[in-house]
């Protein structure tokens, strides 16, 4: 049971909150070290799972984040884990990736206009993956270029999610041409998650030991 509704048509999802990201805005994604940043997600219709937002082939969505804590938070501390093991870190790769130009007709997700045309909260985070990709279709369908929406894993509801449209595979967006900076998960943002209430730690560590009760 959810409190989002099934999207309307598109022709009256064209007067949905617009918002326009500025040329050099850095976009932020972590992934496995091996693969390309740049990959579009795709899933049938009919398919109950899939991405949150990923659109019907041959239309695809790539994963990022306005701030770089959002996309481990989104990546590796999905679940509500105290403690991940450094190494973990060494799977994956940090990308950075400034806009080569100004990235407009994103649909805005989290602004008070976006209630007009029913959506709530729980956009942002219902496991009904068939109500959530039927709202990015249909916002693609409308001519918008990507979505903005509240991280899942983000508790502030400060920050910021923003999922980008192009065809499936493997590539650069929009054919534009980037200039991603791409290398390990730095020390000073494992540091950061310690606001979050998740420890970074080597293995092996040190953990307390208390006597078993008597």
């Amino acid at each position: 049971m959810t409190d989002v509704p099934w999207p309307p048509s598109s022709d009256e999802l064209r007067r949905f909150p617009r918002r326009t990201l500025a040329a050099g805005t850095t976009i932020y994604r972590l992934h496995s070290r091996d693969l390309n940043p740049f990959w579009f997600s795709s899933t049938p219709t009919e398919d109950t799972g899939g991405n949150r937002f990923d659109l019907e082939p041959p239309r695809g969505t790539s994963y990022w984040a306005l701030q770089a804590v959002v996309s481990i938070l989104e990546t590796v501390a999905r679940r509500p884990v105290q403690v991940i093991p450094d190494p973990l870190f060494s799977r994956y790769s940090l990308t950075s990736a400034p806009l080569p130009h100004d990235l407009a007709d994103i649909a805005n997700l989290p602004v008070q206009a976006a209630r007009r045309f029913g959506l709530t909260a729980e956009i942002h985070t219902t496991s009904n993956r068939l109500l959530t990709r039927a709202w990015a279709q249909r916002l693609a369908d409308a001519g918008y270029t990507a979505i903005l929406a509240f991280p899942r894993h983000d508790v502030t509801a400060r920050h910021r999610a923003l999922s980008l449209w192009d065809t499936r595979g493997e590539h650069e967006p929009y054919g534009w041409t980037w200039q991603p900076t791409t290398g390990p998960v730095p020390g000073q943002l494992k540091d950061a998650l310690g606001a979050w209430g998740i420890s970074v730690v080597p293995i092996p560590f040190d953990v307390d030991v208390i006597d078993p009760p008597t």
